[in-house]
Parts: C-alpha cells; sequence; structure tokens
C-alpha cells in the first residue's frame, strides 16, 4: 500500500513537470476554508502593505484593496492599473467610483492579475525635496567640518 501511494505521488509530480515548463505560470485557484475559492493577485504600490493575496474570487478590487489596509495618502485612485496574465492593461478609476459608486467602472479580478496603484505628482515632488534636504544636510556638515579645521 505504502509502495502504490508512493508511486501516486511520483506519477503526479512528473504529470505536473511535464504539463507546466519552467517560466510558466498557472492559474492560481486555491480552495480555501469552508470550500471558497480563492485566486492569488499581486498589489503593488502606493497602499498599506502591498503583496500576494489569495482571496476569495468573488472579491473586487476594492475587496482586494481593503484587505491591504487601503490606499495610501499618496496614492492616485484615478489611475490604478491592472495587468492581466496576457499583458493587457486595463486602467481603473476607482476616484470617479467613489464619486458615483457605479460598479460598472470597477474590473473583475482574475488569477495572476497585478494590480498597480501609482502615486501621485505631490508624492515625486516629496521624494525629491526629501533628497534635496539631505544632500544639503551633508554638504553642510563638510562646509562647517572644513571651517572648524
Amino acid at each position: 500500500m505504502v509502495f502504490s501511494l508512493s508511486t501516486l505521488i511520483v506519477a503526479q509530480d512528473n504529470r505536473f513537470s511535464q504539463q507546466y515548463q519552467p517560466g510558466d505560470r498557472p492559474a492560481q485557484y486555491i480552495l480555501g476554508t469552508d470550500d471558497v475559492l480563492l485566486i492569488s493577485v499581486n498589489l503593488w504600490g502606493h497602499v498599506q502593505k502591498p503583496g500576494i493575496y489569495s482571496i476569495p474570487s468573488s472579491f473586487g478590487l476594492i475587496d482586494l484593496l481593503s484587505s491591504a489596509g487601503g490606499p495610501l495618502r499618496t496614492a492616485r485612485l484615478n489611475d490604478v492599473r491592472l495587468i492581466r496574465k496576457n499583458q493587457e492593461v486595463i486602467k481603473v478609476n476607482i476616484k470617479e467610483f467613489m464619486k458615483t459608486g457605479n460598479k460598472d467602472l470597477l474590473v473583475p479580478l482574475q488569477p495572476g492579475d497585478l494590480v498597480i496603484v501609482s502615486g501621485s505628482a505631490m508624492d515625486v515632488f516629496a521624494t525629491i525635496v526629501g533628497i534635496a534636504r539631505d544632500i544639503a544636510i551633508v554638504v553642510n556638515v563638510i562646509v562647517l567640518a572644513q571651517r572648524l579645521n
């Protein structure tokens, strides 16, 4: 019995390695608790907790963002990008959805989707100002050190 069980496991492993070539990403469906079908999606950008999420297949974009703790203050919600496995890029305007409540503006999630929440222009400006501030501090320390010598 142990021999036949181990043979079955090896056969399944060989079937999997033959079915998918290295670099292929099969659709990510997972059976969760209470027999809920889960999908795996990636969330990047200006959200509280970016990462890979296994969410119920019934979840939408708003549910995903909520699972990640919501968008950061710097998020540009009128320019959220959803990239499908077939490389299709879909622009979603969550800001407009929040104004109107029109669910037709939201796109259903699919396994393997990548959701990118971009940052605002103010965020880029704040980053540049922060770098300039750090450079100014270093220059001031160097100038003060030279004056003391």
